[in-house]
């Protein structure tokens, strides 16, 4: 029971405690308050008293509003589904609470909040009804809209997820969440980094073989074996050139580690496809080079398209690395800049210092 209807129905159940007479005292009350008879039926209880707070908020005089029923509040958008048990509730004597929809002389709406409870005798037989009125309009507005803020906030995080998920499927997912966190906009990184490249041994005989569709399928199996081993070492996947794959270490995201862990990218995806056999029973072998060095990356593209890449004579040159593995017979090529970066950490031996298409001096490459 709410303390107003406590209060209200003590006084008017037990007289005046203090000498003052119940019914000034609730007619000075701030809240709305009618009292009605016992008959409950249709067309309802008929209201005997309204205090000055009811008719200031309902725009209903006193003169005007005793002796219909309180059901005149009601209207078109009143849920009258609120009132089922009220007719029990009350003739037991139990208080009973409800809120809806009501409507004020003008024809206004407003939301009703109120509580009903009985008037006992000294018999302690019901004699009248009692109910506190407020009008919650303002608290109600409030409430709706901070649920529709937070339904704004979850279909936004929804929206969001979708397009990460969706964006994520055509470029690196920390590229993604970069690109939306900047409302697309990816500032020029200027940084040092280490570049593998990887291609399939005999790729292209292999394909001649097959069907455009099997190409594709075999495809999809491979690049999802390595990514998640280059992913599994801090890499980032960049692009999937025919049968290519371009990844990088240290960018977009920061890994001191950067050139130890392209190396054991690497070795894993070599020893990974040595033990695995794709549909068909193919076996592929890949090759890789790995060079390490000054990389810039950003949104290259016009006409509204654009694509996330990286740059430089680093990246040039782990291409071109990666194209000696078929002359040296290896698999695995190493720069001496990245032999230096790791150190210790991994053993390399040196297979040869040669000349690279596009560069003045001489490479050391370096095997595992």
């Amino acid at each position: 029971m709410s303390d107003d209807i406590f209060i209200h129905r003590q006084l008017l159940n037990s007289g005046s405690p203090v000498g003052l007479d119940p019914w000034a005292l609730i007619a000075a009350a701030v809240e709305s308050i009618l009292v009605t008879d016992t008959n409950l039926e249709s067309p309802g209880p008929m209201v005997l008293f309204v205090n000055p707070a009811f008719e200031s908020m309902t725009g209903w005089n006193k003169d005007e509003i005793i002796g219909r029923s309180p059901r005149v509040l009601q209207g078109q958008n009143t849920d009258l589904s609120i009132f089922i048990g009220l007719k029990e509730q009350l003739r037991k004597g139990e208080v009973w609470e409800g809120q809806a929809v009501n409507y004020r002389k003008d024809g206004s709406e407003f939301v009703m909040e109120w509580s009903i409870a009985p008037i006992l005798n000294p018999d302690r037989k019901i004699t009248n009804y009692v109910a506190v009125q407020r009008d919650v309009t303002a608290r109600v507005e409030a409430e709706r809209a901070l649920q529709k803020s937070q339904e704004a906030v979850i279909t936004g995080l929804e929206q969001r997820k979708a397009i990460r998920e969706t964006f994520g499927r055509f470029v690196p997912k920390e590229i993604a969440d970069q690109a939306l966190a900047d409302s697309g906009s990816l500032e020029p990184d200027l940084r040092e980094a280490t570049i593998l490249f990887s291609d399939i041994q005999g790729f292209s005989s292999l394909a001649e073989t097959m069907s455009p569709k099997a190409v594709i399928e075999l495809l999809n199996d491979y690049f999802g074996v390595i990514t998640k081993l280059i992913e599994a070492q801090s890499g980032i996947i960049h692009q999937f050139q025919g049968d290519g794959v371009l990844a990088t270490f240290n960018l977009p995201l920061e890994n001191p580690n950067h050139a130890t862990d392209a190396v054991v990218a690497a070795i894993a995806i070599r020893e990974r496809l040595s033990a695995h056999t794709f549909a068909g029973g193919v076996q592929l072998n890949t090759r890789f080079g790995i060079n390490t060095g000054t990389v810039i990356a950003g949104t290259v593209g016009g006409d509204g398209r654009i694509g996330y890449t990286v740059h430089g004579d680093t990246v040039n040159l782990a291409a071109r690395i990666e194209q000696e593995n078929k002359r040296l017979g290896t698999d695995i090529l190493v720069a001496e800049a990245t032999v230096l970066e790791i150190g210790e950490a991994i053993s390399f031996r040196p297979v040869e210092t040669t000349s690279i298409r596009g560069r003045r001096k001489p490479v050391t490459l370096y095997t595992i």
